[in-house]
């Protein structure tokens, strides 16, 4: 027992307290009770409501208000929640968020370039290699996009679905001015629904469509597209295996479109007569083309040519006109250079990489000098075409108009300049000269040379000259080509020998004279050598004498005998005597 009381907590309340205390507690629940309204209960946080708040009332609510008339319920926003759709977002006019989240929808990641480029004018993708959800992700970027004007896809391979997406961007696009899909390869079926897309837009003003391989049913599929495109200036449509076949349909192209100027035809097969009459008799109807390329054709024969003279002659409008890389030639080429001729309006004729030779060359290159200076023709370019060498002045002359010119050469157009003949002739006389090993036998070429006179000399006086200075190692060829290296009137010009010398060897001059002297006796005598020997250093001074001549008198005229000097010396031992005698 007294474990059990000892487990019991001990009561210090009184039975009048605990009255007291159910009485507030009555009260209490009976205030909650009097609040218990929907409103209140929906607002309250218990754990009845924790899941669904939108219940106004729970069950315990219910089982204390019995009498209570509960109001009806109101929507909490179910019927709203249910049928809830995401609103479409709301993206600005660059097109970077946009894209950044279709980037996310499609789980790739963002080009760097692509967001760098929205807010500019271009965005260059060449070569890219893009995906079709990467192109999916730049064209749907780019139908909103209001900066972008020049979109190029060059090389980037669009296989069917990427060229729908593509025609659908053009559809929705207003800014895009320049579409270069060179080498996208869209082949027939995207050139038709490139079609569809041209006619719907009408901002596109250039079109770059060479390398598609879409031949002639892909361009008679791009038909109605390219007839109907008002904004259209410069199409490119080189590289896509047309023929003769597609000569009809441009046709009907140039005769719809007249906005077109500029226009590329190179490297397909126009070299035939039939279909190069109806190609021409568009242009010739439609004179709004100022740029017409037609190299890389294979024009040659002269049906397929006339059409091409025709048009030249007869428009007013083309500036710029390139026929390179054909096979023209004799007949085909004269025809182009008489149009040429007549036509008023071209400023530029590319003409080179032509097979025909130098003769008619020189007549096309005519061209720009049979003209007015005020003619607007003002570049010509021939290139890797070769010239004669008459072709000379007339390009000084087209160069004194202020035209220009360009040529791939000139036949022979050179000098032929071999080694100096004189100083190879010197070369060998001073190298046999000083080739004995003896010192005695040794000359000094250049002493010869500048021994000469000054006045013209007969060949046997110039003989006399070297067996007089004692020269016998020079054979007679050598001696007649230095003799004929210098001729004037049956004579042997010295001093221009002297002269073209010393221009080769200016550190050559003269050697000193020698003076042979003797011992003497007596110091009187010693003083009369000083003497005479100081007088005689103030004679023979050696200068540096051009040309040979002043040289030459400086030791003739010299008054001074040598034997006088060795009998003035005869008796000396003076140091300065014995170094002239050595």
């Amino acid at each position: 027992m007294t474990s059990e009381m000892g487990d019991k907590e001990p009561s210090n309340l009184s039975p009048k307290t605990s009255s007291q205390n159910i009485s507030v507690a009555e009260d209490i629940e009976h205030e909650e009770l009097e609040e218990c309204t929907s409103q209140y209960l929906l607002s309250k946080n218990t754990s009845s409501f924790r899941c669904l708040a939108q219940v106004l009332l729970s069950n315990s609510s219910l089982m204390k208000n019995r009498l209570y008339l509960f109001p009806p319920l109101v929507d909490p926003g179910i019927d709203e929640a249910f049928y809830y759709s995401k609103p479409e977002p709301v993206y600005d006019d660059v097109g970077v968020e946009k894209y950044l989240n279709i980037c996310r929808e499609l789980e790739i990641v963002p080009l760097s370039r692509i967001i760098k480029s929205l807010d500019g004018d271009t965005m260059n993708l060449k070569y890219y290699g893009l995906t079709v959800k990467q192109f999916r992700a730049v064209t749907e970027a780019l139908k909103g996009n209001e900066y972008i004007e020049h979109l190029i896809l060059e090389e980037n391979f669009l296989n069917l679905e990427m060229t729908v997406m593509l025609c659908s961007m053009i559809e929705e696009n207003s800014t895009l001015r320049n579409l270069n899909l060179r080498g996208c390869r869209i082949g027939e079926v995207g050139a038709k629904l490139l079609s569809e897309a041209l006619l719907s837009s009408q901002f596109l003003t250039e079109l770059d469509l060479s390398f598609n391989e879409f031949g002639d049913v892909g361009l008679k599929n791009l038909q109605q597209g390219l007839c109907d495109t008002s904004s259209l200036k410069k199409l490119n449509i080189s590289h896509n295996n047309l023929t003769e076949d597609s000569g009809e349909t441009l046709e009907r192209i140039l005769l719809d479109n007249k906005s077109l100027t500029n226009i590329d035809l190179s490297w397909n097969g126009f070299y035939t007569g039939p279909g190069n009459k109806k190609l021409f008799n568009g242009f010739k109807q439609n004179d709004q083309i100022t740029v017409l390329n037609l190299a890389w054709n294979g024009i040659s024969i002269k049906p397929a040519i006339a059409p091409v003279a025709k048009y030249i002659k007869a428009s007013t409008a083309l500036e710029y006109l390139d026929l390179s890389s054909n096979r023209l030639s004799g007949k085909p080429l004269r025809m182009i250079r008489a149009a040429i001729l007549k036509n008023q309006s071209l400023i530029t004729v590319r003409i080179g990489n032509n097979p025909y030779p130098p003769d008619e060359a020189f007549y096309v290159a005519s061209v720009l000098t049979s003209k007015p200076k005020d003619h607007p023709l003002k570049y010509l370019d021939m290139e890797n075409i070769l010239f004669n060498k008459e072709i000379v002045p007339l390009l000084a002359r087209i160069r004194n108009s202020g035209k220009t010119i360009k040529i791939g050469g000139i036949l022979s157009n050179y000098i032929i300049k071999g080694p100096d003949v004189a100083k190879l002739i010197f070369e060998r006389c001073r190298y046999l000269l000083t080739k004995p090993k003896k010192k005695k036998a040794k000359r000094d070429f250049g002493h010869f040379i500048l021994s000469l006179p000054e006045n013209p000399i007969t060949r046997q006086e110039f003989d006399t000259l070297l067996k007089k200075k004692k020269i016998k190692k020079l054979d007679k060829d050598l001696i007649n080509g230095l003799t004929d290296k210098f001729p004037m009137k049956k004579k042997i010009d010295c001093g221009g020998m002297v002269a073209a010398y010393m221009n080769l060897y200016p550190e050559t001059c003269l050697p000193p004279v020698k003076v042979s002297a003797k011992k003497g006796k007596g110091k009187n005598k010693k003083k009369k050598v000083e003497e005479n020997i100081e007088e005689l250093e103030n004679e023979i001074k050696v200068h540096d004498l051009e040309p040979a001549k002043s040289l030459q008198n400086t030791v003739v005229t010299s008054n001074v005998s040598e034997k006088k000097i060795q009998s003035q010396l005869r008796f000396s031992s003076n140091p300065v005597a014995t170094e002239l005698n050595e």
